[in-house]
């Protein structure tokens, strides 16, 4: 399958582009899980030092993906209109700028705003990153250059993770934010000298009619609300596991740097699925491969609620059902991603924010719900209530899968 446009294949040299796009592209839609994951193992010790709630804790992720979803739901319809790149520059410089303020926070609330401001730049990043492979490929090249990516990508989480709970130990939880400005600082200025604008059919003017138009049009098209709703029940789950995890390996008796190692297991998954899937099932179609991930994500939480029934928790006994969770979610993200967008037709930045938009206002959402909930304390209540948002998804995928000969190639 050949590309659109803008990334070519006839030479050598435009070969090493396109590898070079794809590395690119994985660091953007990273740079949200970079600033995520970073914090994660610190948590705890955020809280310890702060004198506050585990539930505030939970909010330094809460308001993250919150403004990560809602920017997206602005990014995603203004690029329709101005472009990607602009976008790009615009929300890469937010990251980094936001990531940076942390250093200063010297009092919960003054992190907690930076948090909002990081996530917002995040969110032009890790949208615009999707947008973009989209612009460039068709439907199933598109699925299998986002597997690419991710697969690129799933090695930021994991180096992310080992990294978070060493300089957490080592060197106190704010090592971490000044990675993220790094990160952030290291896309806007590849975006300014580099990068070259992918969006080639841009929307004549955006106003109320427009928007609405859109919206309308994607929210009407049960194709696209299959695999845009299995997208954030399943990035939904993953945010929830991040959010209660640190709290039960230390209940276990782990520090950071053995949480960051046992939690590095999820994305070292994830990776192995995005290796499998773009090497082996993409071509067997979107619609199969991201219903069959959906059952393996499945089948790991029915896994771990079982051993916490038996009460068998260990480190161990958590890391392996979450590595299979992340190997599930590596086959069908980028499948379920891509099968959004395409369904979006002329509305891809659109489609790609309100997808965006859902996985993380999902994740943040739940996170609250099953914290409140007591999910932090008792693992039974949290993976029951995973095990919930799962079957939603494969309820939702059923769907897509069902009418799959009606997809055609975009």
């Amino acid at each position: 399958m050949k590309p659109k446009k803008f990334i070519k294949t006839h030479n050598n040299n435009d070969r090493e582009s396109s590898e070079i796009s794809v590395g690119f592209i994985a660091l953007t839609i990273a740079s949200p899980v970079i600033a995520l994951v970073l914090l994660v193992p610190a948590i705890p010790e955020i809280v310890n030092s702060f004198s506050t709630s585990p539930n505030v804790g939970q909010s330094l992720i809460t308001l993250y993906l919150l403004a990560l979803g809602v920017g997206q739901l602005f990014f995603g319809i203004v690029s329709d209109r101005f472009g990607r790149r602009p976008i790009l520059l615009l929300g890469s410089f937010i990251f980094a700028i936001g990531s940076g303020l942390t250093l200063i926070s010297y009092s919960i609330e003054t992190l907690l705003a930076c948090r909002i401001i990081q996530g917002l730049g995040a969110a032009a990043c890790l949208s615009m990153g999707r947008a973009m492979i989209n612009d460039n490929f068709t439907r199933a090249e598109a699925a299998k250059r986002m597997s690419s990516a991710q697969t690129i990508q799933s090695t930021i989480p994991i180096v992310s993770v080992l990294l978070g709970g060493i300089i957490v130990e080592f060197l106190g939880w704010k090592s971490g934010m000044a990675v993220s400005s790094i990160a952030g600082f290291i896309i806007f200025f590849i975006t300014l000298y580099k990068i070259t604008e992918t969006h080639k059919n841009k929307l004549i003017e955006i106003n109320i009619i427009e928007i609405s138009k859109a919206y309308g049009m994607i929210l009407t098209n049960l194709t696209f609300l299959s695999f845009a709703i299995t997208c954030g029940m399943q990035s939904g789950m993953f945010y929830v596991l991040a959010g209660i995890l640190p709290y039960h390996y230390e209940a276990l008796g782990q520090s950071a740097l053995a949480f960051g190692l046992w939690f590095s297991i999820m994305p070292i998954g994830f990776f192995i699925g995005n290796f499998i899937n773009r090497r082996y099932l993409v071509m067997r179609g979107i619609e199969i491969v991201a219903f069959s991930g959906s059952l393996i994500t499945l089948a790991s939480m029915i896994i771990l609620l079982i051993v916490s029934y038996y009460d068998y928790l260990s480190p161990m006994a958590i890391a392996l059902p979450c590595g299979l969770f992340g190997f599930g979610n590596g086959i069908l993200i980028s499948n379920s991603t891509i099968g959004a967008i395409s369904a979006a037709g002329k509305y891809a930045g659109t489609g790609t924010g309100f997808t965006g938009a859902w996985q993380m206002m999902a994740g943040a959402s739940f996170g609250v719900l099953i914290v409140a909930i007591g999910g932090a304390d008792n693992m039974l209540i949290a993976v029951s209530s995973v095990i919930g948002i799962s079957l939603i998804s494969v309820i939702c995928l059923s769907y897509a899968f069902i009418n799959r000969h009606k997809s055609t190639d975009i």
